[in-house]
């Protein structure tokens, strides 16, 4: 039976449309976190163990932190940052879109907000962060000394095959690691020398295909050739997130990541898709119940298939490649 190592990494974090404007802080509730308990319970049931992502509204809400913080000192959970910048002071910086992206703000405010988050879920939760993942995915060279200087372990805010509409959004592209990797300063979609170790989220194809057209998937015409692989060659390409995939794509996903090879397999989703009407995905309390039954069922049948080994990301830190 195959091995793998599973992570569900959560952006943990306030309610609100993402098509609305971006306020500070005091404009957001984080009502959410009070619905995150079966969900919890559900991975307690197969023993998954989350890695919760928190960012500044949800750190220092009292009731939401001392919710996390029991995850943490009872379940086996892991507290992480998430930094969305224009809820995170210090606001130094125009509110502006492209600035709703971490990686495009000065070095020294990313390190600013950064210093001021991690300090701030320390105290909420005991424990110092050590795990990060961008907000709306804005990572790039830039945030690597800023994490290593605040002492951070893990990154996991690339997305293989993200494409950015606009130029200052993040693209990723084909990643020529299929691994954890230590990151490079200089080109972060390759390995390197630093400190820290970039956990991509688990992007990737129904079925496995060549090398070549996996490298130029995403330049291909999106209502053409794609449209082709899918209703010919019944290729796609699918994210291990819940809201985007149901859950014949995951399986299959997960299914096609496996044979390749893959050690890991890295879900990702949002804390407010587990309250009704707290994000577009789930609109009633039939909605959340729905997204439920479909992680129970994956996680059903994945560990049915396989060796699953549940971790966080720090644990992906202390033994990245050693499958056991």
């Amino acid at each position: 039976m195959h091995s793998v190592k599973f992570l569900v990494t959560i952006d943990t974090e306030e309610e609100r449309e993402w098509s609305s404007g971006f306020l500070d802080h005091t404009q957001y509730t984080v009502e959410n976190i009070q619905y995150l308990n079966p969900l919890q319970k559900l991975f307690n049931k197969y023993g998954v163990k989350p890695t919760y992502l928190i960012d500044y509204p949800v750190a220092i809400d009292k009731k939401a932190a001392a919710t996390l913080k029991g995850f943490q000192d009872n379940e086996g959970a892991e507290i992480g940052m998430h930094l969305h910048p224009w809820v995170n002071p210090p606001y130094e910086e125009e509110r502006t879109v492209a600035n709703s992206f971490p990686s495009n703000l000065p070095p020294e405010l990313q390190f600013k907000k950064m210093k001021l988050l991690t300090d701030v879920i320390a105290e909420a939760v005991g424990q110092r962060p050590v795990t990060y993942r961008a907000g709306r995915y804005g990572f790039n060279e830039s945030s690597v000394p800023v994490l290593e200087e605040l002492g951070y372990l893990v990154d996991t805010s690339i997305v293989p095959f993200r494409e950015g509409k606009q130029s200052f959004e993040p693209s990723f592209g084909w990643l020529p690691n299929t691994e954890p990797y230590l990151l490079n300063p200089e080109n972060i979609r390759e390995a390197g020398n630093s400190k820290l170790l970039e956990v991509p989220l688990t992007v990737g194809f129904s079925k496995q295909v060549p090398q070549l057209l996996a490298k130029n998937y995403t330049n291909l015409p999106n209502i053409g050739l794609r449209r082709i692989l899918k209703k010919v060659f019944d290729i796609d390409l699918y994210w291990l997130r819940p809201s985007y995939a149901g859950l014949k794509e995951m399986l299959r996903l997960s299914d096609a990541q496996i044979a390749a090879g893959a050690s890991y397999l890295n879900m990702m989703f949002h804390s407010n898709e587990l309250m009704p009407n707290g994000s577009k995905y789930c609109k009633t309390s039939r909605d959340v119940e729905r997204y439920l039954q479909q992680l129970d069922a994956y996680f059903d049948a994945l560990t049915k298939r396989y060796a699953v080994q549940f971790v966080t990301l720090r644990e992906m830190y202390l033994n990245p490649f050693d499958i056991t």
